[in-house]
């Protein structure tokens, strides 16, 4: 198998819920990366990139108080 993309379905409320601040989903709604809260704006940035370099959607949630 060349290039295997795990398919990861689990649904952006529960990954929100686990703690992460962003996603990145595939053109199918799969899954792709998640991110930690962001140490700083340079994390953000990396992450943007990194996402639409692959096509992929992010979704960046604001920090829990």
């Amino acid at each position: 198998m060349l290039d295997p993309q795990p398919l990861h379905l689990t649904p952006s409320e529960k990954i929100r819920a686990l703690g992460w601040q962003a996603e990145c989903r595939d053109k199918d709604g799969h899954l792709t990366r998640t991110h930690a809260p962001f140490a700083s704006d340079e994390d953000i940035v990396w992450l943007v990139r990194e996402a639409l370099e692959h096509g992929d959607t992010i979704t960046i949630w604001p920090v829990k108080s």
